[in-house]
């Protein structure tokens, strides 16, 4: 049978289309998401396996001696500071002492009225063993600010509150000694917060080598620090370390 001229035609048009027909494109799965594990914390600098360190308040805070501290107590707290801070920072870049020596001289009355009302604080309670309590408390306000894995940090943040203390008007010199204090604490409250970081991931994570007993702890203690005498007179130079 042969087939129309026109049918032929027609034929070869729709093998032509079939074989010009739209191939379907593989569709590509999404690339796969790989998870990125953050690197574990660092031991903050001048930290050690066993240090002590203040644990959180039921607020989220680290205890500090400066929490709820009355305006006397923030006066005298801030000269504490600044004194510790002309006693030990000359190996920080210094920049405090003649600064400090000059605040204190220029206002030593009102200093002195800020602690004369702190004393009368102390002995409000009628606590017979007032004195002693207060010279302990004082103690560790030094003991504090002198810490050693902290002094950078502090040195550099009282570096700055000293160059602006001179200048503050007695009225005011609460208000700023409460700022003040708050700055001050900073290097140590965020010192806190990363040893806190770095001891929960590897109690949460010990290293193998600690869970079979390999890796023995050590617990080293700081060397204690003490207390200047308290008096608040200028100090003509800081001495130098272990002096």
């Amino acid at each position: 049978m042969r087939m129309k001229p026109g049918w032929k035609l027609i034929s070869v048009f729709a093998l032509t289309l079939s074989g010009c027909a739209t191939q379907p494109v593989p569709v590509q799965p999404p690339p796969a998401i790989v998870p990125v594990t953050p690197p574990p914390p660092s031991m903050p600098a001048g930290g050690y396996v066993g240090m002590k360190i203040p644990s959180k308040l039921n607020d989220g805070r680290y205890f500090t001696p400066n929490l709820n501290n009355t305006d006397s107590a923030a006066v005298w707290h801030l000269r504490n500071a600044l004194n510790v801070a002309a006693l030990g920072c000359d190996l920080e870049g210094g920049g405090i002492v003649d600064a400090y020596n000059a605040w204190i001289r220029n206002h030593a009355a009102v200093i002195d009225r800020y602690y004369q009302a702190l004393i009368r604080e102390w002995q409000a309670p009628g606590w017979i063993d007032w004195q002693r309590v207060y010279d302990d408390d004082q103690t560790r306000i030094y003991n504090f600010y002198a810490q050693p894995a902290m002094r950078s940090g502090f040195c550099a943040a009282a570096r700055e509150e000293v160059a602006q203390v001179g200048q503050i008007s007695d009225d005011d010199l609460p208000t700023f000694a409460h700022s003040a204090l708050s700055r001050l604490d900073r290097p140590f409250i965020n010192f806190y917060k990363e040893f806190d970081a770095w001891r929960t991931f590897y109690h949460l994570n010990p290293p193998a080598a600690a869970q079979t007993g390999d890796i023995p702890l050590i617990v080293v203690q700081p060397p204690p620090v003490t207390t200047p005498d308290g008096t608040g007179a200028p100090i003509e130079a800081a001495p130098a370390p272990g002096q």
